[in-house]
């Protein structure tokens, strides 16, 4: 019965330790202008896929470093640019995908 408690404790304590290097991100829903069709389905997210298909949401993320790949046709048709994003912990992070980038919005938040 002692390690019960014990293993409660662990997983209590790596729960809360876990929640502290999250950060929220909201992906805006509009295309940019003069985007080509299905612009977000072409989008290369990686760990940051569900927010791309969850527009519009607040999506809980953990903290750090992602890579994106964002169409750019206006370069070079059919052309996917390398965008990094930081997303920090205990912050909203919003994104507005561009043509060939993205514009990112961040603020601390209270938890």
């Amino acid at each position: 019965m002692s390690g019960m408690p014990r293993l409660l404790s662990a997983f209590l304590l790596s729960a809360v330790a876990g929640a502290a290097l999250a950060g929220e991100v909201i992906v805006e829903k509009d295309p940019p202008e003069h985007a080509s069709a299905h612009f977000f389905e072409r989008v290369q997210a990686g760990d940051l896929a569900n927010a791309i298909a969850k527009r519009g949401q607040v999506v809980d993320v953990p903290a750090g470093a992602y890579h994106l790949r964002v169409p750019c046709d206006s370069m070079v048709p059919g052309s996917l640019t390398d965008i990094k994003v930081t997303i920090d912990e205990k912050s909203l992070t919003r994104l507005r995908l561009t043509e060939c980038g993205v514009e990112l919005n961040a603020q601390s938040v209270r938890r």
